[in-house]
């Protein structure tokens, strides 16, 4: 097609036609096309354009020839197609990693992981020696006749597998990068710039999911509790908010089950209680997987709500509560005096047919010391959720014990979780702007949907390096 300054030198006259100079039947008001002034009252106007005034409302109107639009849309659209290269150009520039940057990513996470490799101790004699007692241990014919040790020792199994795991992936995605590399120079030297492209983007690729897996492990090694390793229990109630407070609960516990299953566990609900009009005034349930008490312990404290609700701009509050799941042999072995025990029973409602909406099976324990208490509804039976609530309350005191390092019951204060203002550990705004902010680590995201959907890896992970800042400090 004819540049644009040819196309101009043509004229009106003679190359287009004398037809395509009648003026067209429209009108188009005065002001801007394509981004320039076309009138101005008492201005003078460029040849090919024609005025009329409108006595009843002052506006001026042009009245464009065809030259003059077929001029101006060849002129857009030979600008946007400027633009769009351009962008283009600017994308791969951007995207596009030089072979160098390349090579030093790799130097990086190789480094990265064997440090991680020689702190967890993996490929050490001991560490053989351990996992060789333990597949030996997994092994014994009888291991099923004592259920709560057969699962501890298949839990040591299977985080034996992931190490050992860890140091294979490890390896392949050294060995994937540095091939594709080198195919990538080889296809450079031969002048084949899209093959060396394409193997330069499947080194980035295979970089980014070793960065993702060596981080992960990071966030492992840093969690060094004397309960981390378990499951854990999430109990959410309602706070100051009213029905909005029921209906944020649901919403918490939906970011919850979902980043659960993210990471590959699972959630199971335990018991709750319905809102008057809507949602949940409590939840419990239980996240079973390895670590999943170390990664949600920091989640324990008030969450705070801010959106529309009704027309009006309302907060809402919410308090979380992570206890871990410790095995039987764990819990039995701390003794707590009758004395300090008080019991409540209750009706559970809900489903279970008339066993439960007639008796009263639910239960409620609380540690007069401490003030500290725990209601369980999960089972069908009041004995069932009586020992299950008993278990949960010394997982509850141990886990406040380790982190006030206290010796004694007596010495154990009951920090309740204040779920109203002033005491909020995140916030969640939604209107008039998007915003998850975490009170703590001082971490903020924009992305209040994907948050809330369970994408908490970036807060976690942010709470989790604090804690070890602060231990190193």
């Amino acid at each position: 097609w004819m540049s644009l300054g040819s196309l101009v030198s043509l004229g009106p006259v003679g190359s287009v036609g004398a037809s395509l100079m009648e003026p067209l039947p429209f009108n188009v008001p005065s002001g801007r096309l394509a981004g320039r002034p076309l009138s101005t009252p008492g201005a003078s106007q460029p040849s090919g354009w024609s005025q009329q005034s409108k006595a009843s409302s002052g506006m001026w109107q042009t009245r464009l020839s065809a030259p003059t639009i077929v001029l101006a849309g060849l002129l857009s659209r030979h600008l946007r197609r400027r633009h769009r290269a351009k962008l283009c150009a600017t994308k791969d520039e951007d995207t596009s990693l030089s072979e160098y940057q390349l090579k030093q990513n790799l130097e990086n996470l190789q480094r990265r992981s064997e440090m991680l490799l020689e702190q967890s101790g993996v490929g050490s004699p001991e560490f053989e020696a351990d996992a060789k007692a333990i597949r030996a241990e997994s092994e014994l014919p009888d291991l099923w006749n004592d259920a709560s040790h057969a699962q501890k020792v298949m839990a040591k199994l299977r985080r034996l597998e992931a190490s050992e795991k860890r140091v294979e992936d490890y390896s392949n995605f050294g060995d994937e990068v540095q091939t594709a590399l080198e195919l990538a120079k080889e296809a450079e030297v031969a002048g084949d710039m899209d093959e060396s492209l394409m193997l330069k983007e499947e080194a980035s690729a295979a970089l980014e999911r070793w960065e993702g897996e060596v981080s992960q492990a990071e966030v492992e090694l840093m969690m060094g509790g004397k309960y981390d390793a378990h499951s854990c229990q999430i109990n959410i109630y309602a706070g100051a908010g009213g029905d909005e407070a029921c209906d944020w609960v649901c919403m918490l516990e939906k970011m919850y089950t979902n980043y659960a299953e993210q990471k590959g566990w699972s959630a199971k609900r335990l018991s709750f209680t319905e809102g008057d009009m809507l949602g949940l005034k409590s939840v419990e349930f239980e996240v079973e997987g390895d670590y999943a008490f170390g990664m949600m312990q920091r989640e324990t404290g008030t969450h705070r709500l801010v959106r529309i609700w009704n027309g009006k701009r309302q907060t809402t509050f919410a308090g979380v509560e992570v206890v871990p799941v410790l095995p039987d042999d764990t819990v039995g072995d701390l003794e707590i005096d009758p004395k300090d025990l008080q019991w409540e029973t209750f009706r559970s409602g809900g489903k279970g047919g008339q066993n439960v909406n007639k008796l009263e099976t639910g239960v409620r324990v609380i540690h007069v010391p401490s003030g500290i208490r725990v209601r369980c509804t999960a089972e069908r039976s009041q004995q069932d959720n009586r020992s299950k609530a008993l278990a949960w309350l010394k997982a509850k005191l141990l886990l406040i014990q380790e982190q006030q390092k206290v010796q004694e019951l007596q010495a154990i204060r009951g920090d309740l979780v204040s779920a109203e203002w002033g005491a909020q550990v995140r916030n969640y705004v939604l209107q008039p702007y998007t915003m998850v902010k975490d009170v703590r680590s001082g971490h903020e995201r924009g992305d209040a949907d994907r948050v809330l959907n369970g994408d908490l890896e970036s807060h976690v992970d942010a709470l989790l390096r604090m804690g070890a800042n602060s231990k190193a400090a």
